[in-house]
């Protein structure tokens, strides 16, 4: 049986690709020419004598399904864990290469996913070996001036993603709400020191633009804290979900103000170490959108003609490989009192805020960008207002129902594990 006395290990490795691969951005492929930050992947294992778990961060676009699924599974195998007790969630920055299809770009950096996949197990083994007495608390802070709904609705009520460009007189209000919770899980070890902290806010690590190798905000939030805390304490950026909520701030601000915010929480939360672990997944096969025509031509045409031949060729891709369904899966976790759900792709707010109003425990924490990307997760009535979020590409697959399945799915296995 479970002692319920938790342990703790935490590791980094960086991961930070060869100069002169392609930047992964929709429509806007750069070749690297130098680093900015490492890109870095980064470990958690938390252990009740009973339950393993392992939270696997990357600083990457995303993972490909396949290169997702390989890698998990390395995990699995070399760390002896249950398939369930994995979790790989991706920050989505726009500097590191290509390890999913995006818009505007058919390839993948090949070679250096395949080099992932044989690195980045040595992390969570790593992490495992590092195990030691800890305890665990959660605390947030509310940072709404931080975060904007991207999604913008107009004078003939459609949408479009504030970045495509809008005139100010044609925006009536964002489409949907933000979640301005920022949820930080603080681990300390037997003296009370912290080893590790995870953050959590739903907004998109959308920064870099120019051609240099970067992290962007994980990087920069775990700059700013070493330097307050005076000691490098590992920080993983657990991302929300964040496919239609964007930052208001530049990297610099934005960072220092996430950073006080995590700062200000750790030093005031609680950590129990008598900590009872669950871990719960399914699979699932979600709906597709619909790519037997080109059907948002005319929306595409009016929002961002520049594009309309990438999402034209993105349709033939589509279509040329023939997929009925997206096979993906949806991961809950129980940590004490609370709950971590990971959310494939980059779903939109409206489904953290439900799965949190409906979970069971005192606080859940949703990341999105977990396991393989599908790109982003619309809600059913965002479908019908159209805009860039909802045209169909490689990149963003999952069609409408999708997303509500997934959210009911997580609710359901928070329900199981707060019962088990």
């Amino acid at each position: 049986m479970a002692t319920g006395r938790l342990k703790a290990g935490v590791a980094e490795l960086e991961i930070t690709c060869p100069v002169g691969l392609e930047l992964a951005a929709e429509l806007n492929p750069r070749t690297s020419q130098g680093v900015r930050s490492p890109l870095m992947a980064k470990a958690l294992v938390l252990s009740d004598g009973e339950e393993t778990l392992a939270l696997l961060t990357l600083d990457l676009f995303g993972l490909q399904r396949e290169s997702a699924e390989a890698l998990s599974q390395a995990v699995v195998e070399r760390a002896h864990l249950k398939p369930e007790a994995l979790m790989v969630v991706s920050s989505h920055t726009r500097g590191g290469p290509y390890t999913t299809p995006v818009v505007g770009f058919e390839g993948m950096a090949s070679e250096y996913l395949a080099d992932l996949v044989q690195r980045v197990p040595a992390v969570v083994e790593e992490a495992l070996s590092n195990l030691q007495e800890a305890s665990l608390g959660v605390g947030r802070a509310i940072l709404p001036h931080l975060l904007y709904n991207h999604r913008l609705m107009t004078r003939n009520y459609k949408a479009i993603s504030a970045w495509l460009g809008v005139p100010a007189n044609e925006v009536l209000e964002p489409e949907g709400p933000v979640d301005a919770d920022l949820t930080v899980f603080t681990i300390r070890d037997g003296r009370g020191r912290p080893i590790c902290l995870l953050w959590n806010l739903a907004a998109d690590n959308r920064f870099a633009q120019d051609s240099l190798i970067s992290a962007d905000l994980p990087y920069a939030v775990q700059r700013e804290l070493d330097a307050r805390i005076g000691r490098h304490v590992p920080t993983l950026c657990v991302t929300g979900c964040a496919g239609n909520v964007s930052y208001r701030l530049g990297l610099g601000e934005t960072a220092d103000a996430v950073a006080s915010g995590v700062m200000a929480v750790q030093l005031e939360t609680p950590c129990d170490p008598a900590i009872r672990l669950g871990a719960a997944q399914q699979k699932m096969i979600l709906p597709i959108r619909d790519h037997s025509r080109f059907w948002s031509e005319a929306d595409i045409e009016l929002k961002c003609p520049q594009a309309v031949a990438a999402f034209a060729e993105e349709v033939r891709l589509m279509q040329a490989e023939g997929a009925q369904a997206v096979p993906s899966k949806v991961q809950a976790w129980r940590l004490g009192r609370f709950g971590l759900v990971g959310l494939p792709g980059m779903p939109f707010v409206e489904f953290a805020l439900s799965i949190k109003r409906e979970s069971p425990f005192a606080t859940t924490v949703v990341a999105g960008n977990a396991g393989g990307y599908v790109g982003p997760v619309v809600p059913q009535e965002a479908f019908d207002r159209a805009g860039y979020e909802t045209w169909p590409a490689r990149s963003a697959c999952i069609g409408p129902g999708g997303g509500e399945f997934a959210a009911a799915e997580a609710v359901s296995l928070l329900r199981r594990l707060a019962c088990g």
